[in-house]
């Protein structure tokens, strides 16, 4: 949380000095002036698909966030000289808490095309 220290605007919201802040990480990538309408939809093939904030942002940014994408990289590549993909098999098990929504697990398999 976080107290206002003046009086702002933000996106036509007037903001007071002494408010309290929140920030919901629920909201993050969802922003529909960043997004557009389908801001919810997990699209890859984005025009603007870096500006997720998965790893954080500025001085928050997770400092493994490059390896892990190197390592997601090289995974990509090396099933792609093999002819192997990722399929799902079944449904998700979903994380919704107040703070994180995410998947707690995914069934897949991995099979040869």
């Amino acid at each position: 949380r976080r107290t206002a220290t003046q009086d702002t605007i933000l996106q036509g919201q007037s903001i007071k000095a002494g408010d309290k802040l929140a920030l919901w990480y629920l909201s993050a990538n969802r922003d529909e002036s960043v997004f557009g309408d389908d801001a919810d939809a997990i699209r890859v093939d984005r025009p603007n698909a870096r500006r997720h904030l998965a790893f954080g942002h500025g001085i928050h940014r997770c400092v493994g966030a490059r390896l892990a994408e190197m390592q997601l990289a090289i995974l990509l590549e090396e099933m792609a000289k093999r002819r192997m993909r990722i399929n799902v098999v079944g449904a998700p098990t979903r994380v919704a808490a107040c703070f994180v929504h995410g998947y707690r697990s995914l069934p897949v398999e991995i099979s040869r095309y």
